[in-house]
């Protein structure tokens, strides 16, 4: 669970998409662990029927001991959720209002992502056996007018507003009061902010171990299968973005920052797959050293590209890439230097800040893609 590589693995998947009025993109990068354990599901119509065809699904999990837990929750999770008797309801429900959710709907989903992820917990204990692993979980469904999020874990989930600052759900952590309420009443203890001593999240899916008090309800374990559900009504003139991503992210960005991060990225950027990119790359010069998945989502009004941000940033790249191109060239012309050494990005990146050649009021996440980029385009080996 805590292993590391001697360098971050920083390929990265991508996938991005438009529908139902919204522009989403994903990306997820192995980083510093020795394995991927994080799972995605991002699905702008959940079926192909009234009224889930309207309906978008973004979800991320973050697995630990393994990545079983994670994907299978990745896999069932939505068909889960679709076939409790909450959600069969609210489709009938639905029916008679034109597909509007009125409060009556909005308690059944409440209570059918409940029941949903319990019995989805449920169902991963009964197809991997004697597996170890879990996963955390948050998840958003947007409707026409509605964003619902269930968390479960502190994978974490943020909505941006304009001129209202974000909301963000609350992470699950052992040593929060009720949290560790629960915890000691299963007959655990907390201790180094862990449940035993060992686990850091309080609520999951999977980690049966810490299932197993007779006579106790899923939801009373040591481990909570049961997530807190947040209901936004949409605000069209308002709503910007929605982050959904794993704590890889929020290990180093708060949620404001993250929500600035993202709103400048932006203005320079409209293709959503590099923004995805850029909060990666920002992460890890930061220091995460998790696995790192995020997925945005931007509503209708959602920042536009600043043509003067974008000269800005234009003349801030070649700037930089001269300083690199500086590095490189006095590097190769010591004696001794041949076509076959191999250069470190990280040692371009730590000359780069000793000999104060980078300019501090850039994206300084671009560095290192700045280095590969000069390194390839050389020749040069580099890791």
């Amino acid at each position: 669970m805590g292993a590391f590589l001697d360098k971050p693995k920083t390929a990265k998947t991508n996938c991005s998409g438009e529908g139902n009025g919204l522009r989403y993109a994903m990306a997820s990068m192995q980083g510093w662990r020795v394995d991927m354990e994080d799972a995605h599901v991002v699905e702008v119509s959940m079926a192909d029927r009234e009224p889930y065809k309207d309906w978008s699904f973004f979800a991320v999990f973050d697995g630990h001991a393994g990545n079983v837990a994670a994907d299978d929750a990745a896999e069932n999770i939505m068909r889960t959720l679709m076939e409790t008797p909450q959600f069969e309801k609210v489709t009938e429900e639905l029916k008679s209002t034109g597909g509007v959710l009125c409060e009556k709907s909005i308690v059944l989903l409440e209570d059918g992502i409940k029941a949903g992820f319990l019995k989805l917990d449920e169902n991963i204990r009964t197809r991997l056996d004697s597996d170890r692993s879990g996963s955390t979980a948050v998840c958003a469904m947007i409707t026409p007018t509605h964003i619902i999020i269930a968390n479960l874990g502190d994978s974490r989930a943020v909505v941006s507003r304009k001129d209202e600052g974000s909301f963000g759900t609350e992470d699950h952590k052992p040593y929060h009061d009720k949290e560790r309420e629960r915890i000691v009443g299963a007959g655990g203890s907390v201790m180094i902010q862990r449940i035993n001593g060992s686990l850091a999240v309080s609520r999951a899916l999977g980690d049966f171990e810490y299932k197993n008090v007779p006579g106790l309800e899923p939801n009373k374990q040591l481990v909570s299968p049961e997530p807190d559900v947040y209901v936004l009504e949409r605000q069209k003139d308002k709503d910007e973005f929605l982050v959904v991503a794993c704590d890889g992210i929020y290990d180093v960005m708060e949620n404001e920052e993250l929500c600035r991060f993202v709103e400048s990225r932006l203005h320079v950027c409209d293709d959503l797959n590099q923004v995805c990119n850029d909060v990666l790359d920002a992460c890890l010069s930061k220091g995460s050293r998790d696995n790192m998945t995020m997925i945005v989502v931007c509503f209708e009004a959602a920042p536009s590209i600043d043509k003067e941000k974008v000269a800005s940033e234009q003349i801030w790249k070649a700037q930089m890439l001269a300083a690199i191109n500086d590095v490189i060239a006095e590097e190769t012309s010591k004696p001794g230097w041949s076509e076959n050494d191999e250069m470190s990005i990280e040692f371009i990146l730590r000359e780069l800040t000793q000999r104060n050649l980078a300019p501090g009021n850039g994206p300084a996440h671009m560095l290192r893609s700045l280095a590969d980029q000069v390194l390839t385009e050389k020749g040069i080996k580099h890791d």
